[in-house]
């Protein structure tokens, strides 16, 4: 895979535009993307620790050479707290559900005040 391709790969993967991703990297334009894209620079080891400082789960082998998969395989560590925090953002949501359920619910009975009109 080249380095074009890879580039793409990575503003797909962030949601990213050239522009956005560069300022996020800390950069002044897009002008570093736009050499790459037109074969006139490779992806640099800067870029490649940039990239990576911002999104860890990216492999930076991968950003240098294509070799391997793009995001690294992680392993989820399980020490209590990650479930507590799952079962509180678990009842967190359903609280929202409830809320927003009974906001819909306000709002067909005040649609339902409204005189309609007839044409």
């Amino acid at each position: 895979m080249n380095e074009r391709t890879r580039l793409k790969k990575i503003l797909e993967y962030t949601g990213m535009r050239r522009n956005t991703l560069a300022k996020v990297l800390g950069y002044t334009n897009s002008a570093i993307f736009y050499q790459i894209e037109t074969g006139r620079n490779g992806i640099s080891s800067n870029l490649a620790v940039r990239i990576t400082d911002r999104f860890p789960e990216i492999d930076q082998n991968w950003i240098l050479t294509g070799n391997g998969e793009m995001l690294k395989l992680t392993e989820i560590k399980n020490d209590g707290k990650t479930i507590e925090k799952i079962e509180f953002l678990e009842n967190h949501i359903k609280g929202q559900d409830a809320r927003i359920e009974k906001l819909e619910h306000t709002v067909r009975e005040l649609q339902s005040l409204i005189p309609k009109k007839t044409i």
